[in-house]
């Protein structure tokens, strides 16, 4: 599994007053810092680790995530002591890291497919990094006036150009042979130097690119911090994803039968930047019929055939043991997560920074329905027929 790094270890010092007490990735963009928010809009890339490089007041990244678990990645902070610039501390992570890796900045994001930086095009290539269109950043001095040739390598313009660094790299391992332990940039000092022996490659992203490091532009996202949230689409499980047992549970691998559309219609919606996760009522395992780790085998098996076979990808399961009776007291509590109830909901929007007022909820029950009601989200019954074409009618309200 592949690992990423978060630089967060600047002063912020465009901000004033503002970072004096607090590190600028955990500034607050509504009810969530921001660092929160990048890590809602990673996740989905499953890392194996992320590595946080942290300087400036690092005992604030240490409280909040060292060791914490989110969603599939495990977070560790590393202190690289004194401030070390953008290249200096990551020498630290030579033994940690063992395949090729990501860095992004912790105050900045290029809202783009993380995966169209993991192919390189040429053997001597030893990183690639994510391009944008410069609209308005006239002072930026790292890695500006850049043009793209032939085989993605990368190269300095004499002319100006709209082109700037968009502050997502990948990287082989070999960029540790470059590094050392001084205070150095990884744009100016590193990059660069490798960029002129063709040895960077570069992608265009037109994605939005968002970066809170001035007065002017934190004002702004503060004043609209929906732009940061996320889509979702939420599908129920039985009924939606797999045929109904009537009566009945799923209890293995077999009883899963795909409904017609399910993996296209998955797949699209990955395509189209929604985040797919599946709410369900699971009172099979309060009731003793099959285990939590079962049921997780299912839903194991669930994801690995719509992704080998359809390239659709469930981003998040969140399910319900609950069942009032159950001989296993604790699968007597949260009973808030069982729909109608919205507690799973609640926990998804949460984690994944949801804006639902732009996500939409496909289930096949009335206590679907009363779920959606409760929590103000668009609900829509399953169709008969192919999933895909059901969600391809409801374009035009995306």
């Amino acid at each position: 599994m592949t690992d990423i790094v978060i630089l967060v270890g600047g002063e912020g010092k465009r901000l004033g007053r503002l970072t004096k007490k607090i590190p600028k990735p955990l500034i607050k963009i509504g009810n969530k810092n921001f660092l929160d928010i990048l890590i809602s809009k990673i996740i989905k890339y499953n890392f194996n680790f992320i590595y946080l490089m942290c300087s400036y007041k690092r005992e604030y990244f240490f409280k909040l995530y060292q060791n914490k678990v989110i969603h599939n990645s495990i977070i560790k902070c590393i202190d690289e002591g004194s401030r070390k610039d953008t290249g200096g501390g990551l020498i630290k992570l030579k033994n940690k890291i063992k395949n090729n890796f990501y860095i992004i900045n912790g105050v900045s994001y290029l809202d783009g497919d993380l995966n169209l930086l993991k192919k390189f095009k040429n053997n001597k290539t030893i990183g690639k990094i994510a391009v944008t269109i410069n609209k308005d950043y006239k002072k930026n001095v790292k890695l500006n006036n850049i043009i793209l040739k032939e085989r993605d390598l990368l190269n300095f313009s004499k002319k100006k150009t709209n082109l700037m660094n968009g502050g997502m790299y990948y990287f082989n391992k070999k960029i540790f042979k470059y590094l050392s332990r001084k205070r150095i940039s990884l744009e100016n000092d590193i990059i660069s130097k490798l960029i002129i022996e063709k040895k960077i490659e570069g992608v265009v992203m037109k994605k939005k690119f968002i970066d809170i490091g001035t007065p002017n532009k934190l004002s702004f996202f503060r004043a609209n911090k929906k732009y940061f949230k996320q889509r979702a689409f939420f599908l129920d499980r039985d009924g939606v994803i797999n045929k109904l047992v009537k009566n009945d549970y799923i209890k293995n691998n077999k009883e899963l039968i795909f409904l017609p559309g399910v993996g296209k219609g998955i797949n699209y919606l990955n395509t189209i930047d929604f985040c797919v996760i599946i709410i369900s009522n699971q009172a099979c395992v309060g009731k003793g019929i099959i285990s939590e780790k079962k049921l997780n085998n299912i839903h194991k098996y669930m994801k690995n055939t719509l992704k080998n076979n359809f390239d659709a990808t469930i981003n998040d399961i969140f399910y319900s043991p609950y069942y009032k009776f159950s001989k296993n007291l604790k699968y007597r509590l949260n009973k808030n997560d069982r729909k109608p109830n919205v507690g799973l909901f609640n926990k998804a929007i949460k984690k994944w920074n949801i804006d639902i007022n732009k996500s939409f909820f496909i289930g096949d029950s009335l206590i679907d329905k009363v779920a959606s009601k409760k929590i103000r989200l668009k609900f829509y019954y399953k169709e008969k027929g192919s999933l895909y074409t059901q969600i391809k009618k409801y374009e035009k309200n995306y």
